[in-house]
């Protein structure tokens, strides 16, 4: 199951997909979650350090998806609303 549209071709994006994407919200979520899996286990068990950066990475990277996909229908929104 997918869980969403995923475009990453900028042809194939229209000018909000294309903004939203140049600020790279998964990109981001990805990198803010390996770095709370990689610094929570040495503050806590050093046995965690194998799984939760694999874990980090994975959840933030999901709500960097849910981040973007929200921004984009916010745009849209807005803009639909102006015209």
């Amino acid at each position: 199951m997918a869980i969403g549209q995923y475009r990453d071709d900028p042809t194939e994006m229209d000018d909000i997909e294309r903004e939203v994407a140049a600020a790279q919200y998964p990109e981001g979520g990805l990198v803010v979650g390996l770095g709370i899996g990689i610094v929570l286990p040495v503050l806590t068990v050093q046995a965690l350090l194998v799984v939760t950066p694999f874990l980090g990475g994975v959840v933030g990277f999901v709500l960097g998806r849910r981040f973007r996909d929200y921004a984009i229908r916010r745009r849209r929104r807005d803009r639909s609303a102006t015209e």
